[in-house]
């Protein structure tokens, strides 16, 4: 990994202030290819991944967690909260 993107410091405060409520939200504010190349996956593999929570790997989730400067924990909820709403609006 090269440089930290500076948008990644965009997320923890946007967070706090409750504009990010799920994993997608995040990707308003920083493009998917960037992180998707930060993590090492294919655009179109983090697509499917983004489109399907659950096949992130925990490696991924703290990756991600450690990218945004969040706490993993955090990280894993904006996960779930993004594959509740798939499931329930699947139903």
């Amino acid at each position: 990994m090269g440089t930290r993107d500076p948008r990644y410091d965009l997320i923890k405060p946007m967070l706090s202030q409750g504009q990010i409520e799920s994993f997608t939200d995040i990707f308003k504010y920083i493009k998917k290819t960037v992180v998707a190349n930060d993590l090492g996956k294919k655009v179109d593999r983090f697509t499917v991944m983004m489109e399907y929570p659950k096949k992130f790997s925990v490696g991924d989730v703290y990756e991600m967690a450690d990218l945004f400067s969040i706490d993993v924990l955090k990280m894993f909820d904006l996960i779930y909260k993004e594959d509740l709403k798939r499931t329930n609006s699947q139903e």
